[in-house]
């Protein structure tokens, strides 16, 4: 049996309005409890009550949404404060070396991006020499470069299988044909070679 989830409501969005008196609501109960009690339950015009009750709603949660954004006026008001008067703290050298700091993070950042490119022009360069199309080894170089051996072992299958195509084709092209039948000679070749 599965337990039921508490699902939490804001009642207050369901309440209604007090009853208009000294305030403590009188004798009249102010919700309604069960079927049929309630200035609402058995009057069926009131639905300029239930009009005005969400018009109260409506402006209660505008109410609530502009004191929140006052908070968060506020909040972002005062981080920004703070953020000046630490701006304020820190002297000239901070700032300095802040900056150098970030001017050097930069500078690594791009000399490690050339070394990277580089790396892989090398890295190309042999693969051209090893006789690989200039895409498989601009593919092959950066595989090796960003130590993929799987795309590399798999660039290398793809490289030996095209490879061993281009060497089967040239190697049929260039077999001559086999003769057909006997040439012209009338002395048959095996007892040539018996008479010499």
């Amino acid at each position: 049996m599965r337990k039921k989830e508490f699902i939490p409501m804001n009642l207050q969005l369901f309440a209604e309005p007090p009853a208009s008196g000294d305030g403590d609501g009188g004798n009249e109960p102010a919700t309604g409890g069960k079927s049929g009690e309630g200035p609402n339950k058995t009057d069926p015009d009131n639905d300029d009550d239930d009009d005005v009750s969400l018009a109260e709603q409506v402006a209660q949660l505008k109410v609530q949404n502009a004191k929140l954004k006052k908070a968060n006026d506020k909040a972002t008001s005062e981080a920004a404060s703070y953020k000046k008067q630490l701006r304020e703290k820190q002297t000239a050298e901070e700032i300095a070396l802040q900056e150098k700091a970030e001017k050097e993070a930069e500078r690594e950042e791009q000399f490690q991006k050339l070394l990277r490119e580089n790396t892989i022009t090398k890295f190309e360069k042999n693969f051209l020499a090893l006789g690989y199309p200039a895409d498989l080894a601009a593919k092959a170089a950066t595989a090796q470069c960003d130590n993929d051996t799987d795309e590399l072992f798999s660039i290398q299958q793809t490289f030996i299988e095209e490879k061993e195509k281009t060497m089967k084709a040239d190697w049929m092209k260039s077999m001559p044909n086999p003769p057909a039948g006997n040439l012209d000679d009338d002395e048959d070749a095996f007892l040539k070679g018996f008479n010499m």
